[in-house]
C-alpha cells in the first residue's frame, strides 16, 4: 500500500476514536496540517464510514475495484468459480459495497441455502467503535422477525474481521427501481408503502427504532418485489441513551427527521418522518429535501416544507398528499401515532382501489382536512420578498395593461424606472422530440462538437458516449476514467476531447481521439480531482481547475503546464475563455476573477465580479454570464461598463441551478435545476427579469447537464436522476442570428 494510503488510514482510524464532532475536526487540524490531499482523503472515507449501507445497493460490477486485497481475510477453495472459504460458507461472488463494509453471496455448507454475508470492511476491523456499530445492527435486526426485514441468521464477533449472515434477498432496492422508472403507479406506491409501514411497526413494537428508512435500504424481492427492510446499522433500543447526544447527527440527510438532523433526542416517529419521504419519493420520483450539499440538505428538511405532491404530480390523490405531508410534520406530535396506523390507513385506500369501490380520494380521516403543512421558523426576509413580489405583480399588471393593444404606453415608452416594458407573451412549452438512455447513472455533462455532427455524453457511472447527431446512435464508448465524469471539451477544429473527473483517484485530463474513440494522451501530475476544462478558441490552450483551487494552463502543442495557484478560496468549478483567446475567467467557491492567458496576471474590471458564481464568457467577449448554485440566480456582467443585472431566482429555478448554457451568438441562456426543468432566456432584455422564451418539461427528477447545438435549432439536457438526455427542438425564435 502506498505511503499516502498508509497515512490516510492511519489517521482515518484515529479520528473514528474522537468522542464528539469537534473533537474530530480539532483532531484533524492537527493530524492534517498544511497537507490538503490528506485532508480530502481522509475527509472522504469519514463521510463513507457515515454514510449507512445498503446492502445490494450497488452493482457487483463495482465490487473492490479500488482495493483488490479487500478479500484476503476469506480462506482458499478448492471449488472452481469459488470466491474462497469464510467458516463453513463457500462464497461466491461479491454482491456488493457499502460504507461499512462488504456484502458476499455464499452457499452455506450445514444448512444448504444461500445466504448474504456482511463483512465489516478490514479497513475498519482494527476500530472498535466500527465494530460495536457492526455487531449492534445484527443483533437490532436479529430482535425483529418480520416477512418485511430482512432476516438475521448467525453473527460472528471474533477473528480478523467480523461478519453476520443473513436472508439472501434475489432483487433490487427501492432506489434503484426509483432510477430507473421515475415515480410509481398509485397501486404500487400503495403496496410498497403498506409492507414498509407493516416492517416498521414490527421493529417499533420490539422497541427498536431504525433511524435509516431510505429507498436504497429497502429491498424489493424478484418476481412479487415483496419488501424487505435492511441495514439496522443507524438502529437503536428506544430507551437508548445514546439517543439524546446533543449534536450527533446520523442517517441519510434527504430521509432525515428534522429532529434527528438537529442531534435532538428521537422516538419511532422519526421513523415516521423518513417513511412519509420515501412515500414522497415513490409518487414524485426523487426524495424531497435536496440540494448540493449534506448541510444544505438537513438545513432544508429542519426549515422548509417540501413542494406539494400534486404539484409535482397531478396524478397523486388528495388523500395521499394529506397523509404524506401528515407523516411530514416538523413536530413528531403532529405526524400519525405509529406505523401500523399508517399501514391501516394505506391497506384499506388500497382495498378501495383494487376494488375499485369508489374513488381513491375516498373517505379517509386524512382527507377531512386540508394537507398539513408543517410551519416554517419566522423569517423577516419572506416579508420582504412578499412586499416585494405584491409590487411587482400589481406594477406588471398596470404595464401589461397598459401595452395591451388598445391600451396608452408611460411618456417616456417604459416603465416608472426608466426600463422598457416587458413583453406580455408566455414561454413556449416544449415536450422533448427524442430521449437517449444510455448512461446506467446520473448524467453530469454535455458538449456538442463545433460542427454539431457529435454529442459527447459523461456521467457518475464514469462512461462518455458520443453520439451521432443524425441518428443518435452511440458513435463510441470512452472508457478511461476511475470516477464521475462532469468535465467534457471539444477541441475547436472538433478532432479531440478533453475530459476531467472529479475524483481524487483520476486527476488527469484525458485527450481522446474523436475519430476512433480512442485514448491519445493524458495532462496533469494527477494530485486533484478536477471539476472542468476548456480548450482557448484558438486551440493553442487547454484549461482545468478543480479541488485544488489552481488553474491549470496547458500548452497544446508543446504540453508543456503553467499553474496558477489559489485563484478562488475553496474550489475551481468552472473555467471560460474568451473569444479571442486572451483572458479567461474563473469561479466556483469564492472570487469571480479575470486572468491574462499570456501573463498569468489578473486583470482589473470597473465593478467587483460576484463571488461563489460559475462565469462563461459570451460571444462578444464584453460579458459574463455567472451563475451559482444552490442560491439560483443568473448575473450578467458587462466589463467595459461595469453594469450588473441579475435574473433572480424566483424567475429562474424554484429550487437550485445545475448548469448553464449560451447559445453560439450569445442572444440566448438556457438553464436547469432541481425540478427537472430546462428554460431558455433571452439576452436581448435589458430588464433585471429577462423574458423567457421557452419551457422544456420532461425530465423526471434534477437535470444537471445541457448544451445547444451550434446552429440554435436544439437543446440537449442531461437528467441527474432518470439518467436520460432529453433532445428538444426549439423554436424559431430562438435559432443562431445569421
Amino acid at each position: 500500500m502506498p505511503a499516502n494510503a498508509n497515512a490516510a488510514k492511519a489517521v482515518f482510524l484515529a479520528a473514528l476514536e474522537q468522542e464528539t464532532p469537534a473533537d474530530r475536526a480539532a483532531y484533524l487540524d492537527q493530524a492534517c496540517a498544511g497537507d490538503d490531499v490528506l485532508r480530502r482523503r481522509v475527509e472522504a472515507m469519514l463521510r463513507a464510514h457515515s454514510r449507512p449501507d445498503s446492502v445490494l445497493d450497488r452493482p457487483a460490477a463495482e465490487r473492490l475495484a479500488d482495493d483488490p486485497d479487500a478479500l484476503d481475510f476469506l480462506e482458499p477453495s478448492a471449488k472452481s468459480g469459488s470466491v474462497g472459504r469464510l467458516g463453513h460458507y463457500e462464497v461466491l461472488e461479491v454482491a456488493g459495497r457499502g460504507g461499512m463494509g462488504i456484502v458476499l453471496r455464499a452457499f452455506d455448507e450445514k444448512l444448504h441455502r444461500v445466504v448474504a454475508i456482511k463483512v465489516l470492511a478490514p479497513l475498519l476491523a482494527g476500530s472498535a467503535a466500527a465494530r460495536q456499530r457492526f455487531v449492534r445492527e445484527a443483533r437490532a435486526a436479529a430482535a425483529v422477525a418480520h416477512e418485511h426485514v430482512v432476516g438475521i441468521y448467525a453473527v460472528e464477533d471474533v477473528g480478523p474481521v467480523p461478519y453476520l449472515v443473513m436472508q439472501f434477498v434475489e432483487g433490487r432496492t427501492l432506489q434503484a427501481k426509483l432510477d430507473g422508472t421515475g415515480p410509481l403507479p398509485l397501486p404500487e406506491t400503495l403496496r410498497i408503502g403498506v409492507q414498509v409501514a407493516e416492517g416498521l411497526a414490527a421493529a417499533h413494537k420490539h422497541g427498536l427504532i431504525h433511524r435509516d428508512i431510505k429507498p436504497a435500504n429497502i429491498l424489493l424481492e424478484n418476481g412479487v418485489e415483496r419488501v424487505k427492510i435492511t441495514d439496522f446499522g443507524l438502529a437503536r433500543a428506544a430507551d437508548d441513551a445514546s439517543l439524546t447526544q446533543s449534536g450527533v447527527v446520523a442517517g441519510t440527510p434527504e430521509y432525515m427527521s428534522p429532529e434527528q438532523a438537529e442531534g435532538k433526542q428521537v422516538d419511532t416517529k422519526s421513523d415516521l418522518f423518513s417513511l412519509g419521504s420515501v412515500l414522497y419519493a415513490m409518487c414524485a420520483g426523487r426524495p424531497p429535501f435536496r440540494a448540493e450539499s449534506a448541510v444544505a440538505v438537513l438545513r432544508r428538511v429542519c426549515d422548509d416544507t417540501p413542494r406539494p405532491l400534486r404539484e409535482v404530480n397531478p396524478a397523486i390523490p388528495a388523500w395521499l398528499e394529506g397523509l404524506v405531508a401528515k407523516l411530514q410534520a416538523k413536530k413528531p406530535s403532529d405526524r400519525f401515532a405509529s406505523a401500523a396506523e399508517v399501514a391501516t390507513e394505506l391497506s384499506r385506500q388500497l382495498a378501495k382501489l383494487q376494488s375499485g369501490a369508489g374513488s381513491s380520494e375516498a373517505v379517509s380521516a386524512v382527507a377531512q382536512s386540508p394537507p398539513l403543512r408543517p410551519a416554517r421558523r419566522p423569517d423577516k426576509r419572506l416579508w420582504v420578498a412578499a412586499a416585494l413580489a405584491l409590487v411587482v405583480v400589481v406594477g406588471g399588471t398596470w404595464l401589461i395593461a397598459k401595452n395591451w393593444p388598445g391600451g396608452s404606453r408611460p411618456a417616456d415608452g417604459g416603465d416608472p424606472d426608466g426600463q422598457p416594458a416587458p413583453t406580455p407573451t408566455q414561454p413556449v412549452v416544449l415536450k422533448p422530440s427524442r430521449t437517449l438512455m444510455r448512461h446506467s447513472a446520473a448524467l453530469r455533462i454535455l458538449a456538442f462538437s463545433p460542427d454539431g455532427a457529435v454529442l459527447a455524453s459523461g456521467g457518475i457511472d464514469k462512461h462518455i458516449f458520443l453520439w451521432d447527431t443524425q441518428t443518435w446512435q452511440v458513435r463510441s464508448t470512452l472508457d478511461g476514467h476511475a470516477g464521475p465524469v462532469v468535465g467534457l471539451a471539444f477541441s475547436p477544429d472538433g478532432t479531440h476531447l478533453a475530459s476531467v473527473s472529479t475524483t481524487p483517484d483520476d486527476c488527469l485530463i484525458r485527450i481522446w481521439n474523436v475519430a476512433t474513440g480512442r485514448q491519445v494522451d493524458e495532462l496533469g501530475d494527477g494530485k486533484s480531482g478536477m471539476l472542468d476544462v476548456a480548450y482557448s478558441p484558438d486551440g493553442k490552450t487547454l484549461a482545468c481547475g478543480g479541488w485544488d483551487s489552481q488553474l491549470h494552463l496547458f500548452d497544446v502543442a508543446t504540453k508543456n503546464e503553467r499553474v496558477i495557484p489559489k485563484v478562488t478560496t475553496r474550489h475551481l468549478r468552472t473555467v471560460s475563455f474568451s473569444p479571442d483567446s486572451r483572458r479567461i475567467a474563473t469561479g466556483g467557491s469564492g472570487p469571480t476573477r479575470l486572468w491574462d492567458v499570456a501573463t498569468h496576471e489578473e486583470i482589473s474590471t470597473p465593478v467587483r465580479l460576484p463571488e461563489d458564481m460559475c462565469p462563461i464568457f459570451l460571444p462578444s467577449g464584453n460579458e459574463l454570464a455567472c451563475w451559482t448554485f444552490p442560491k439560483g440566480r443568473i448575473t450578467l456582467c458587462d466589463l467595459p461598463s461595469g453594469q450588473v443585472r441579475t435574473f433572480w431566482r424566483a424567475h429562474i429555478h424554484p429550487q437550485a441551478i445545475e448548469g448553464l448554457a449560451v447559445s453560439r451568438d450569445g442572444r440566448f441562456l438556457a438553464s436547469v435545476g432541481n425540478e427537472g426543468l430546462a428554460r431558455v432566456w433571452s439576452t436581448d432584455e435589458q430588464r433585471d427579469d429577462r423574458r423567457e422564451v421557452a419551457t422544456c418539461i420532461g425530465h423526471e427528477g434534477a437535470c444537471y447537464g445541457v448544451a445547444f447545438t451550434p446552429d440554435g435549432t436544439r437543446l440537449a439536457t442531461g437528467g441527474h436522476d432518470d439518467h436520460t438526455i432529453r433532445i428538444w427542438d426549439l423554436p424559431e425564435i430562438c435559432r443562431v442570428a445569421p
